[in-house]
């Protein structure tokens, strides 16, 4: 499979914000040792592009190329730590950690972005074989648990909302 890197001018086929050489070198930066083959790692990109991807919604900003580039990247109307406006053929680089933290979590055999019928085992015996489900009621209002990323939230953040998020109010001295 190729990969094709998003150089920030919106091409219409690209697949990646990183090459392989670089999720390495962030890897290896973290003791962890990927697969030799380059293929193995290609593949955990295109699985960590997909999250990305799936965050559409959540990103500041439009599209700097709509119906042209491939990828969410390059945004106009980015605004990073409440005050820098990032230039519309700019990749982030929170988002390429990001993408590259998410390398590791594939790694690791983290699902991103797993298939659930909702039922999560509550108790199981082996002998005799029996299995009990948790219910709606067991569950709260949470629902079925879902993996997480607080790495990847975090280097994300900053690229969902402008300030951090949440609530706050501007003061002014008059």
């Amino acid at each position: 499979m190729a990969l094709i890197v998003e150089d920030g001018s919106g091409m219409t086929n690209s697949n990646t914000y990183v090459g392989v050489a670089e999720v390495r070198a962030y890897a290896i930066a973290r003791g962890i040792d990927l697969p030799a083959a380059d293929a193995s790692v290609e593949s955990m990109m295109i699985n960590a592009m997909d999250y990305l991807e799936a965050q559409r919604a959540q990103y500041q900003g439009t599209k700097t190329h709509p119906g042209v580039q491939a990828l969410q990247w390059p945004r106009t109307g980015v605004v990073l730590d409440c005050s820098y406006r990032l230039p519309d053929s700019v990749i982030p680089t929170e988002l390429k950690n990001a993408e590259m933290q998410l390398v590791l979590e594939v790694f690791a055999g983290l699902p991103l972005m797993p298939s659930s019928d909702g039922r999560v085992v509550k108790k199981q015996k082996v002998d005799v074989i029996e299995r009990e489900f948790m219910t709606a009621q067991d569950l709260g209002t949470a629902g079925a648990p879902s993996p997480s990323f607080p790495a990847v939230d975090a280097l994300l953040a900053p690229l969902f909302t402008a300030c951090g998020g949440g609530f706050g109010l501007t003061t002014v001295r008059i």
